[in-house]
């Protein structure tokens, strides 16, 4: 295999297990829009999540460590998930619902992959305090919810 071949797979193979964590965290994104007396212990969920995926949430301590590239290759693994599940919900109509990937098809529309990327290392150098805070979640609170009008499943905001 050529060297610009291995790197491409294994920039796909690391966005590709960076998007499992993604996947299994839109829970915890719709945790986070229900009530107070409904909400689940984030630490909880996170630590069924890395059970159950075999492999740690993504969160600012990691994400600030990895190279550009690596950040582009997790962002575009994101994109390609979200992309994936907006295509079947318009392909077979019975799949719609009012999901994170709706919300984060309208909330991220045309934003391109090295600006997503920009906002996030922002995020964590304004923010050192939520260094645990996962990358799913300050794309959520950064980026899909500003631009949207309702939660998921139609559920109210909460207000920043």
């Amino acid at each position: 295999m050529k060297s610009k071949n291995k790197a491409q797979f294994v920039a796909i193979c690391f966005a590709v297990s960076l998007l499992l964590g993604f996947t299994g965290y839109a829970f915890v994104v719709m945790a986070e829009e229900i009530s107070p007396q409904q909400q689940v212990d984030r630490k909880a969920v996170e630590k069924g999540l890395e059970e159950s995926l075999g492999m740690p949430v993504l969160k600012g301590d990691l994400w600030k460590q990895m190279t550009h590239d690596e950040k582009v290759a997790f962002i575009w693994g994101f994109g390609h998930v979200v992309s994936i599940e907006h295509s079947l919900m318009e392909k077979f109509p019975e799949l719609k619902r009012d999901s994170f990937v709706a919300k984060a098809v309208v909330g991220m529309d045309n934003t391109p992959m090295n600006e997503v990327v920009n906002r996030v290392d922002r995020y964590y150098e304004m923010h050192s305090e939520d260094i645990e805070k996962p990358v799913t979640s300050v794309l959520w609170d950064t980026m899909i919810k500003p631009n949207i009008k309702t939660g998921i499943a139609g559920r109210p905001l909460k207000n920043q």
